[in-house]
């Protein structure tokens, strides 16, 4: 029965694993593509002028950010990374307990025999299995694209030539480029850590949606619940950036535990600083969480959240289907 119930879980939930990879795996792929065709040198002109107000809205020291790491990492910050985390975990949390109840499939799956917990277990490992393979297609997308991409440089010019006559002038004089490896500057294993970090904040995103699941029934007010504190979390974490006064709001907001651009820019200096529980650079009285310690901590929310669902699915009385 397990076979079959794993089965039923899976065959639901393909379709939409096979996109959120694919789409990360591409995604990735052609961010680095991007990348290493910026002229670097010139964003790092531009980006020395910005305001204040912009400078503190990113996610590290903004000549951090203007680098090939800093650049590559920020895949894991994109809209579209969010998206295709949060449409994963939001469908599969919200389908495990008030998708069935809404669709009256729930009572016919438990009249066999099968137990709550297995039940609910089977659809968490689905969830956590799609969960770590979305990530890992990011991390193969950057990857390949890494491995796979040249960066434009200015080729060095001789200090002078001789233009003979009938020669074309103005091909003569037309720019240079050498393409130089998209790996002298980066290293696919400094994205290890922030891929660390995506699975993570996916466990978390996963753990809540399912906790929110077991207590309603139907799926509709599940999602609407779990959209509508994700925007909440955002709006706090973007006041507490950008606002002065207000940078309380980052200690209520789990987008403070999620830094990818952070974790990889430190690995890419020193690869150990990327598996680090604590913060190198910490200022205040308590240390700053690093890499593993932001790790952890989501991983614990994500456990409890887990633990909660098993706890009120366990007792709570299902309504038959209107």
């Amino acid at each position: 029965m397990n076979r079959v119930l794993l089965r039923k879980t899976f065959n639901d939930a393909r379709w939409l694993l096979a996109a959120c990879a694919g789409l990360m795996f591409l995604f990735s792929w052609i961010r680095v593509v991007i990348v290493s065709n910026m002229e670097l040198h010139q964003i790092q002109r531009l980006t020395r002028n910005l305001p204040e107000f912009i400078q503190r809205l990113s996610p590290v020291p903004i000549e951090q950010l203007v680098s090939y790491a800093g650049l590559v990492a920020i895949t894991f910050e994109e809209p579209i990374a969010y998206m295709m985390m949060a449409a994963w975990t939001f469908s599969r949390g919200s389908d495990c307990i008030s998708g069935e109840l809404g669709r009256g499939t729930l009572e016919m799956i438990l009249a066999q025999p099968v137990g709550r917990m297995r039940y609910l277990w089977t659809h968490v490992a689905v969830t956590v299995a799609g969960v770590v393979l979305i990530a890992l297609a990011a991390q193969a997308g950057t990857h390949v694209g890494i491995n796979t991409s040249y960066v434009k440089q200015p080729a060095s010019r001789a200090p002078w030539s001789i233009l003979f006559p009938g020669a074309d002038k103005q091909a003569a004089l037309e720019p240079k480029f050498d393409l130089i490896p998209m790996t002298k500057y980066v290293q696919p294993r400094m994205f290890w850590t922030a891929a660390l970090n995506y699975v993570c904040l996916g466990l978390f995103l996963a753990g809540l949606t399912t906790f929110m699941s077991a207590w309603d029934r139907y799926r509709w007010r599940t999602l609407g619940i779990i959209v509508g504190f994700y925007i909440i979390e955002t709006i706090c974490e973007l006041t507490g950036m950008a606002v002065d006064g207000w940078h309380w709001l980052l200690w209520v907001t789990f987008f403070s535990l999620y830094e990818p651009v952070a974790f990889a820019t430190a690995a890419s200096k020193d690869p150990s600083a990327g598996w680090t529980f604590w913060a190198a650079d910490s200022t205040g009285i308590l240390p700053d969480l690093g890499p593993l310690g932001s790790d952890l901590l989501l991983l614990i929310l994500a456990a409890g959240c887990f633990a909660g669902a098993a706890f009120v699915f366990r007792r709570r009385d299902l309504p038959a289907p209107l």
